[in-house]
């Protein structure tokens, strides 16, 4: 019977210890009903031309990271879209982070940021997004909630991408040494 129990406490402290993780492993996005985080993507270079984005994607020469933490990065899926007759790079941005959000009194509008890096041709263009979130004081409003990008935070100036139907557009003017990002 006492190794009965012995046994019993050494799997229930096992079980404990393994089951207990750091909250900082997880990446817990702010959750709305409706999510407006696409950005779309158009590069230009130095005569204002578009740039290649098979060959940008093929040769590894664009790509983007979210800094979810400081040490974790995740890499985005990247398309190519043809949007009004462009073909522009499109992928979504990862979601602020539930704890980081900060909200009013009654939780109906909230901002939170999320850093993203990207990268082309091997410079690298560390920026910040800015979302907006919004929500029904009605409880009885069932996904009655929407986070957005709002705006995007680089070079110490603050981008306020075009705006279509939940798509976010930005052009970003890439000559190698001076780079411009504007809304499309």
């Amino acid at each position: 019977m006492n190794t009965l129990k012995m046994l019993f406490s050494v799997l229930l402290v096992s079980t404990v210890f393994c089951s207990c993780t750091k909250d900082e492993e997880y990446y817990s996005p702010e959750l709305a009903s409706t999510i407006w985080n696409s950005l779309f993507v158009s590069i230009l270079d130095r005569q204002g031309k578009p740039m290649d984005n098979v060959e940008l994607l093929a040769d590894d020469e664009f790509s983007v990271f979210s800094v979810i933490r400081k040490n974790s990065k995740q890499k985005a899926k990247i398309y190519i879209v043809d949007y009004e007759g462009v073909k522009m790079l499109n992928f979504s941005v990862d979601l602020p982070e539930m704890k980081s959000m900060e909200f009013n009194e009654d939780k109906t509008e909230g901002s939170g940021t999320v850093g993203l890096v990207m990268n082309i041709k091997g410079t690298k263009l560390p920026m910040l997004v800015n979302f907006s979130f919004t929500s029904s004081k009605d409880t009885a409003i069932l996904g009655g909630s929407c986070i957005r990008i709002k705006s995007i935070e680089y070079a110490n100036k603050t981008i306020y991408p075009t705006e279509k139907m939940g798509i976010h557009l930005i052009k970003i003017k890439y000559d190698g040494k001076n780079t411009i990002i504007e809304p499309w």
